[in-house]
């Protein structure tokens, strides 16, 4: 899904997304003429790699985030802000990058954790 970020309402618009089995739900909204902020909830199942061991698994993912979309340039101190620079959000690649950000976490499958007590 994407919309042009003049598009974006100030009051809050729901979505509802799937991507790589990751159900994705939340809201956004305009909270200043160049500012986008959007409440993003990930939840669903995605399999990886312990690791420790090297075994794949599935990781049970659960994740609520808070992000900032910059209309260009952001002026923001904050270095989790996201600036697009075509006047255009695309929300399906917000969320994979999300998701591919969770992936390139280190985890360990239950055998590794039960084995060094984590």
């Amino acid at each position: 899904m994407t919309i042009e970020f003049r598009k974006i309402p100030y009051t809050k618009s729901e979505f509802q997304s799937t991507e790589s089995g990751i159900n994705c739900q939340g809201t956004f909204h305009k909270d200043s003429t160049r500012l986008v902020l959007v409440d993003l909830i990930l939840s669903g199942e995605i399999d990886t790699t312990c690791d420790r061991c090297g075994i794949m698994f599935s990781l049970e993912v659960n994740e609520k985030t808070t992000l900032k979309i910059s209309d260009g340039v952001s002026e923001d101190e904050d270095l989790d802000t996201i600036e697009c620079h075509d006047h255009n959000i695309d929300f399906d690649e917000i969320i994979k990058s999300e998701i591919s950000s969770i992936e390139s976490d280190y985890h360990y499958c239950n055998n590794c954790k039960t084995e060094e007590g984590e």
